[in-house]
Protein backbone atom coordinates (compact mmCIF):
# COMPACT_ATOMS: atom_id res chain seq x y z
CA UNK A 1 0.00 0.00 0.00
CA UNK A 2 3.02 2.29 -0.20
CA UNK A 3 1.82 3.66 -3.56
CA UNK A 4 -1.65 4.52 -2.23
CA UNK A 5 -3.04 7.18 0.05
CA UNK A 6 -6.15 6.74 2.11
CA UNK A 7 -9.11 8.82 1.01
CA UNK A 8 -12.59 8.99 2.48
CA UNK A 9 -14.57 6.40 4.41
CA UNK A 10 -18.10 5.84 3.16
CA UNK A 11 -20.42 4.35 5.77
CA UNK A 12 -23.54 2.56 4.62
CA UNK A 13 -26.63 4.54 5.50
CA UNK A 14 -28.87 2.52 7.77
CA UNK A 15 -32.63 2.37 7.45
CA UNK A 16 -35.14 1.65 10.17
CA UNK A 17 -35.53 -1.87 8.84
CA UNK A 18 -31.85 -2.51 9.64
CA UNK A 19 -32.34 -1.98 13.38
CA UNK A 20 -32.23 -5.20 15.46
CA UNK A 21 -35.48 -4.46 17.27
CA UNK A 22 -38.11 -6.44 15.37
CA UNK A 23 -39.49 -7.84 18.63
CA UNK A 24 -39.16 -4.63 20.65
CA UNK A 25 -41.07 -1.93 18.82
CA UNK A 26 -44.38 -1.20 20.58
CA UNK A 27 -47.30 -2.22 18.38
CA UNK A 28 -49.00 1.14 18.98
CA UNK A 29 -45.86 3.06 18.02
CA UNK A 30 -44.97 2.47 14.37
CA UNK A 31 -42.80 5.56 14.21
CA UNK A 32 -40.03 6.52 16.63
CA UNK A 33 -37.32 9.09 17.17
CA UNK A 34 -34.02 7.85 15.78
CA UNK A 35 -30.93 9.65 17.08
CA UNK A 36 -27.65 9.07 15.22
CA UNK A 37 -24.68 9.78 17.49
CA UNK A 38 -21.25 10.60 16.07
CA UNK A 39 -17.89 11.19 17.65
CA UNK A 40 -18.37 14.96 17.44
CA UNK A 41 -21.95 14.98 18.71
CA UNK A 42 -22.65 17.23 21.68
CA UNK A 43 -24.46 15.04 24.19
CA UNK A 44 -26.41 17.82 25.89
CA UNK A 45 -27.91 19.04 22.61
CA UNK A 46 -29.23 15.68 21.40
CA UNK A 47 -30.47 14.66 24.85
CA UNK A 48 -32.43 17.90 25.22
CA UNK A 49 -33.96 17.34 21.79
CA UNK A 50 -35.04 13.80 22.73
CA UNK A 51 -36.41 14.94 26.09
CA UNK A 52 -38.48 17.65 24.43
CA UNK A 53 -39.92 15.16 21.94
CA UNK A 54 -40.97 12.81 24.75
CA UNK A 55 -42.37 15.60 26.91
CA UNK A 56 -44.46 16.99 24.04
CA UNK A 57 -45.83 13.56 23.20
CA UNK A 58 -44.36 13.62 19.69
CA UNK A 59 -42.77 10.22 20.28
CA UNK A 60 -43.02 7.44 22.82
CA UNK A 61 -39.89 5.61 21.74
CA UNK A 62 -36.30 6.74 21.12
CA UNK A 63 -33.47 4.77 19.50
CA UNK A 64 -29.84 5.81 19.93
CA UNK A 65 -27.35 4.49 17.38
CA UNK A 66 -23.60 4.99 17.22
CA UNK A 67 -20.49 3.34 15.81
CA UNK A 68 -16.77 3.96 16.07
CA UNK A 69 -16.12 7.11 18.07
CA UNK A 70 -19.84 7.56 18.69
CA UNK A 71 -20.32 4.40 20.79
CA UNK A 72 -19.29 5.97 24.10
CA UNK A 73 -21.47 9.03 23.51
CA UNK A 74 -24.39 6.76 22.56
CA UNK A 75 -24.17 5.19 26.01
CA UNK A 76 -23.92 8.62 27.65
CA UNK A 77 -27.05 9.85 25.87
CA UNK A 78 -29.05 6.84 27.02
CA UNK A 79 -27.82 7.12 30.61
CA UNK A 80 -28.75 10.81 30.81
CA UNK A 81 -32.19 10.30 29.26
CA UNK A 82 -33.27 7.52 31.60
CA UNK A 83 -32.49 9.74 34.61
CA UNK A 84 -35.36 12.01 33.59
CA UNK A 85 -37.79 9.49 32.07
CA UNK A 86 -38.89 6.03 33.30
CA UNK A 87 -38.10 4.08 30.14
CA UNK A 88 -37.85 0.42 29.20
CA UNK A 89 -34.46 -0.21 27.61
CA UNK A 90 -33.10 -2.80 25.19
CA UNK A 91 -29.42 -2.68 24.17
CA UNK A 92 -28.16 -4.60 21.15
CA UNK A 93 -25.16 -4.74 18.87
CA UNK A 94 -25.14 -4.97 15.07
CA UNK A 95 -22.68 -4.36 12.25
CA UNK A 96 -22.44 -1.60 9.68
CA UNK A 97 -20.60 -1.74 6.36
CA UNK A 98 -17.90 0.87 5.78
CA UNK A 99 -16.01 1.33 2.53
CA UNK A 100 -12.40 2.52 2.73
CA UNK A 101 -11.24 4.24 -0.44
CA UNK A 102 -7.53 4.20 -1.33
CA UNK A 103 -6.32 6.50 -4.12
CA UNK A 104 -3.28 5.51 -6.25
CA UNK A 105 -0.23 7.76 -6.29
CA UNK A 106 1.28 6.23 -9.41
CA UNK A 107 0.01 5.97 -12.95
CA UNK A 108 -1.32 2.62 -14.00
CA UNK A 109 -2.79 1.77 -10.60
CA UNK A 110 -6.49 1.59 -9.88
CA UNK A 111 -8.41 2.78 -6.87
CA UNK A 112 -8.80 0.19 -4.12
CA UNK A 113 -12.01 -0.10 -2.12
CA UNK A 114 -11.92 -2.13 1.09
CA UNK A 115 -15.19 -3.07 2.79
CA UNK A 116 -15.13 -3.53 6.56
CA UNK A 117 -17.82 -4.46 9.07
CA UNK A 118 -17.71 -2.26 12.17
CA UNK A 119 -19.75 -2.87 15.34
CA UNK A 120 -22.65 -0.50 15.92
CA UNK A 121 -24.46 0.02 19.22
CA UNK A 122 -28.25 0.47 19.24
CA UNK A 123 -30.20 1.38 22.39
CA UNK A 124 -34.00 1.40 22.32
CA UNK A 125 -35.80 3.34 25.05
CA UNK A 126 -39.59 3.21 25.31
CA UNK A 127 -42.05 4.91 27.62
CA UNK A 128 -44.52 2.10 26.90
CA UNK A 129 -44.16 -1.16 28.78
CA UNK A 130 -42.38 -3.91 26.86
CA UNK A 131 -43.00 -7.66 27.30
CA UNK A 132 -40.81 -9.56 29.74
CA UNK A 133 -40.09 -12.12 27.01
CA UNK A 134 -37.81 -9.67 25.18
CA UNK A 135 -34.20 -10.72 25.49
CA UNK A 136 -32.07 -8.21 27.40
CA UNK A 137 -34.98 -6.09 28.61
CA UNK A 138 -34.09 -3.55 31.28
CA UNK A 139 -37.01 -2.13 33.21
CA UNK A 140 -37.11 1.42 34.62
CA UNK A 141 -34.86 2.08 37.62
CA UNK A 142 -32.96 -1.17 37.20
CA UNK A 143 -29.47 -2.05 35.99
CA UNK A 144 -28.41 -4.25 33.10
CA UNK A 145 -25.85 -7.04 32.76
CA UNK A 146 -25.32 -6.32 29.06
CA UNK A 147 -21.74 -5.11 29.54
CA UNK A 148 -20.92 -8.16 31.68
CA UNK A 149 -21.71 -10.50 28.79
CA UNK A 150 -25.11 -11.37 30.21
CA UNK A 151 -23.67 -12.93 33.34
CA UNK A 152 -25.37 -12.92 36.69
CA UNK A 153 -22.39 -11.61 38.61
CA UNK A 154 -23.09 -8.37 40.38
CA UNK A 155 -20.94 -5.30 40.10
CA UNK A 156 -18.53 -4.77 43.03
CA UNK A 157 -20.27 -1.47 43.81
CA UNK A 158 -23.53 -3.29 44.43
CA UNK A 159 -22.04 -5.47 47.17
CA UNK A 160 -22.11 -4.45 50.84
CA UNK A 161 -19.08 -2.54 52.00
CA UNK A 162 -18.00 -5.24 54.44
CA UNK A 163 -17.90 -7.79 51.58
CA UNK A 164 -15.67 -5.61 49.43
CA UNK A 165 -12.92 -5.38 52.07
CA UNK A 166 -10.77 -8.49 51.99
CA UNK A 167 -8.88 -9.55 55.10
CA UNK A 168 -5.15 -9.26 54.72
CA UNK A 169 -3.08 -11.85 56.59
CA UNK A 170 -0.99 -10.34 59.32
CA UNK A 171 -2.96 -7.11 59.49
CA UNK A 172 -4.30 -6.53 62.96
CA UNK A 173 -6.65 -3.78 63.98
CA UNK A 174 -6.65 -2.20 60.54
CA UNK A 175 -2.88 -1.53 60.59
CA UNK A 176 -0.36 -2.42 57.96
CA UNK A 177 0.40 -6.11 57.43
CA UNK A 178 3.42 -7.50 59.25
CA UNK A 179 6.52 -7.26 57.11
CA UNK A 180 8.58 -10.43 56.98
CA UNK A 181 12.33 -10.05 56.92
CA UNK A 182 14.15 -12.27 54.50
CA UNK A 183 17.23 -13.92 56.05
CA UNK A 184 20.56 -13.43 54.37
CA UNK A 185 19.68 -10.06 52.85
CA UNK A 186 21.61 -7.92 55.38
CA UNK A 187 25.22 -8.40 56.36
CA UNK A 188 26.17 -8.84 60.04
CA UNK A 189 26.17 -5.53 61.79
CA UNK A 190 23.80 -3.96 59.22
CA UNK A 191 20.60 -5.19 60.79
CA UNK A 192 17.93 -2.54 61.21
CA UNK A 193 19.95 -0.10 59.13
CA UNK A 194 22.94 0.11 61.53
CA UNK A 195 26.34 0.49 59.84
CA UNK A 196 29.24 -1.81 60.68
CA UNK A 197 31.54 -0.35 63.31
CA UNK A 198 35.12 -0.13 62.09
CA UNK A 199 36.59 -1.23 65.44
CA UNK A 200 34.79 -4.58 65.22
CA UNK A 201 36.36 -5.46 61.86
CA UNK A 202 39.36 -7.89 61.99
CA UNK A 203 42.71 -6.30 61.44
CA UNK A 204 44.17 -6.77 57.99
Amino acid sequence: MMHYRKAENVEKELSKSDLPFEDCMPKTQKDFLWMHVKGGTKVSNVVEFAQAALNKGEHRCVVWSGSGGGVVKTISCAEVLKRSHPVYQVTRMAYTSVEEHWKPQMEGLEEIIVTRQIPTLHILMSLDELPDTIDGLQKPNTSTDFWDGGGAQSHPRSQPRHQQQQHQPGAGGGGRPNKRTRPGRNKPGQQHGKPVAEENLPAS
